[in-house]
C-alpha cells in the first residue's frame, strides 16, 4: 500500500469554501478510493500565496525521502505562485523518484499524465500573473488611501488595529475608521507617561504582562474587541522590543506609519524605514484621534535619543556620587572584583600630580547600613507628602504641546527634498504667531502638598536606588571619608565619616 501526505492550505481562515476541514475530507476520500494510507497532515494556514511556505516544503520533501510514495494537494495554484521556480522544485523531486505521485486534486492534475511538466507549468504562471495583480491592486489601493487628506475620507486599510484603538465601521462611507480604545488608552498613557519620568523598558514591560493585558495580535484582544467571550482564550505575552516599538511610533499620536525606501546597502538591498504618512506638503496627517499628549511623547523620543552608548550609566548605590576621598578629594566609585569578598567604594585616584593618594576604601555594605541608620534617625517618623503644580491662567498645556509638535513637523518637512517652501514658510510663521499669543498669558504657579499615608521610613523601605536618592539629595550634600587608621573594632564607621549637610529655611507642615 502506497504511503501518501496530504498537504492543505488557505490564506484566511474565514474562506469557507476552501477551508481547511473541507480540503482535508476530500482529499481522505481521494486516498480511500486510490488505496492509499494517509501517514501525515500538514497545514499552512493563513499565508499570502507569493510567500515560501514551509510545509509545502516539508511535504515535497517527505516524498523526496521516501518517507511517503504519494503527495496530494487541493490544488496547484494553492501549492504555489512562485511560477516556474515551484515547478522546478516538483520535477526534480519526480525526477530523483520516478515511483512517487504528485496528485492536484481540483484540477485533476496528477504527475504520471502525459505533458505533466508543460500542464503545471502553465497552471503555475497563471497563479503566479493573478498573485502579482492582486498585489498591484493592494498597493494601489493602499496608496489611495493614505493620499487622503479630507478626514471625511479617512480609512483603515485593515488588519490589526494599533494598541489603543478599536476598528468601528465608518460614518457616511465604505470601509472602516479607527477608535480610542478605553479600555487600552489607559495603559498606553501609562506607558508613555512611565517611559517619560524616567521608569525603565523591563519594569513597564513586567506591568502589562503581570496586569494581563492582552498584545495586540492575541485571540483575547480580537475576542474583547468584538464583544466576544474571552474566558480561556490566550492574551500573549508582551516583549520589549515590542514595547519600544509601540513607544517610538507615531501611531498613538493619531498618524499612520508606511514603509519608505531611503537607500541602498552595498549589496543593493533596500533600507527601509517606517515613517509618518505627510500630505503634499510633507506634513503627517493626523488620521484618527490622538491616543497620547504630542508634549509626552516628545518627552519620550528625547529620551530615546539620550539612551546610547554615551549615555550616563545607571547608579550601583544610592550613595553613588556622594562620598569623597578624605586624602584626594576625588568621588569615590562603587567597586566589585571577583577576587574580593566584600564590595567596596574606592578612590579612583591612586596617583595625582603633586600629592600621592593611596587610593581610600570602605566597605560598601557597612557605609550603606551606617549612613541609613543616621538618615532614618532623623527623618525616617516624619511624614511623606507628594507635591503637586498647576498653572492657574495660563495657556492650556496641551495646547501648547499641540503647537509645539506642529513646529516640529513644519520643520522637518522644510529639510526634505522637494519642500514647498512657499506653503510651509507661511504655516510656520502662523504656528509660531499662535505659540507667543500662547505664552504670553499671564500664568501663576499653585503648588499643593498631599499626604501620602506613609512615613519617610516606609518611603525609604519600599523604595529602590532612584527613590532613596531622590530622599537622599534633599538632605545631604556630600559625605568625606577618612583612611582607615587601624584594623577591625578599632576602624569605627562613623570615625571615618565626615557628613556634609544641606540646610534649608525652616517651613511649618
Amino acid at each position: 500500500m502506497k504511503r501518501c501526505v496530504l498537504y492543505l492550505r488557505v490564506s484566511r481562515t474565514k474562506d469557507e469554501s476552501v477551508s481547511l476541514a473541507r480540503q482535508e475530507k476530500e482529499l481522505r476520500k481521494l486516498a480511500e478510493r486510490e488505496g492509499w494510507a494517509v501517514v501525515a497532515v500538514l497545514r499552512d494556514d493563513g499565508l499570502t500565496g507569493t510567500k515560501e511556505r514551509e510545509k509545502a516544503e516539508a511535504a515535497l520533501a517527505m516524498v523526496a525521502d521516501g518517507r511517503a510514495d504519494v503527495l496530494i494537494s487541493w490544488e496547484l495554484s494553492r501549492w504555489s505562485r512562485m511560477g516556474l521556480t515551484a515547478v522546478a522544485k516538483l520535477v526534480a523531486v519526480l525526477d530523483a523518484r520516478p515511483d512517487a505521485l504528485l496528485v492536484f486534486h481540483k484540477e485533476g492534475l496528477r504527475s504520471d499524465m502525459p505533458a505533466f511538466g508543460i500542464l503545471a507549468a502553465v497552471i503555475a504562471e497563471v497563479a503566479k500573473m493573478e498573485a502579482e495583480g492582486t498585489r498591484d491592486r493592494i498597493l494601489s489601493m493602499r496608496s489611495y488611501v493614505l493620499s487622503q487628506t479630507d478626514p471625511e475620507q479617512q480609512r483603515w486599510l485593515g488588519g490589526s488595529p494599533p494598541f489603543g484603538y478599536r476598528a468601528t465601521e465608518r460614518p457616511g462611507g465604505p470601509g472602516k475608521a479607527l477608535v480610542t480604545d478605553p479600555y487600552e488608552v489607559g495603559y498606553a498613557r501609562r506607558l508613555f507617561e512611565g517611559f517619560a519620568r524616567g521608569e525603565k523598558l523591563t519594569d513597564l514591560t513586567a506591568m502589562l504582562n503581570d496586569e494581563g493585558v492582552p498584545t495586540t495580535m492575541s485571540a483575547l484582544r480580537r475576542a474583547r474587541q468584538k464583544g466576544e467571550p474571552t474566558e480561556g482564550l490566550d492574551g500573549g505575552a508582551w516583549r520589549i522590543t515590542t514595547v519600544r516599538k509601540m513607544l517610538q511610533s507615531p501611531t498613538l499620536l493619531g498618524r499612520t506609519t508606511q514603509r519608505v525606501e531611503v537607500g541602498k546597502r552595498a549589496d543593493g538591498s533596500p533600507v527601509i524605514e517606517y515613517r509618518a504618512v505627510t500630505d503634499a506638503q510633507g506634513i503627517p496627517i493626523n488620521r484618527w484621534e490622538p491616543v497620547v499628549d504630542p508634549g509626552v511623547w516628545a518627552q519620550v523620543q528625547e529620551r530615546f535619543k539620550k539612551r546610547g552608548p554615551n549615555a550616563p550609566r545607571k547608579a550601583a548605590s544610592w550613595l553613588s556620587g556622594l562620598l569623597y576621598c578624605g586624602k584626594c578629594g576625588s568621588v569615590m566609585y562603587a567597586n566589585s572584583r571577583k577576587t574580593r569578598t566584600v564590595d567596596t567604594f574606592r578612590c579612583a585616584n591612586k596617583a595625582i600630580p603633586g600629592k600621592v593618594c593611596p587610593g581610600v576604601s570602605i566597605s560598601r555594605g557597612g557605609v550603606e547600613d551606617h549612613v541609613e541608620a543616621v538618615i532614618l534617625r532623623m527623618i525616617g517618623s516624619l511624614k511623606e507628602y507628594k507635591v503637586t503644580e498647576r498653572v492657574e491662567g495660563a495657556a492650556d498645556t496641551g495646547e501648547l504641546d499641540s503647537v509645539a509638535q506642529a513646529i516640529a513637523d513644519v520643520q522637518t518637512a522644510l529639510g526634505q527634498d522637494g519642500a514647498d517652501y512657499g506653503a510651509l514658510l507661511p504655516r510656520l510663521d502662523q504656528l509660531k504667531d499662535e505659540r507667543r499669543r500662547l505664552l504670553s498669558q499671564p500664568a501663576r504657579v499653585v503648588r499643593v502638598r498631599h499626604e501620602t499615608g506613609r512615613l519617610l521610613a516606609d518611603a525609604w523601605a519600599e523604595g529602590g536606588i532612584a527613590e532613596r536618592r531622590f530622599i537622599v539629595d534633599d538632605m545631604l550634600d556630600s559625605i568625606n571619608v577618612k583612611p582607615a587608621t587601624g584594623a577591625g573594632r578599632a576602624n569605627r564607621m562613623e570615625d571615618r565619616l565626615e557628613y556634609v549637610w544641606i540646610e534649608h529655611p525652616v517651613e511649618d507642615d
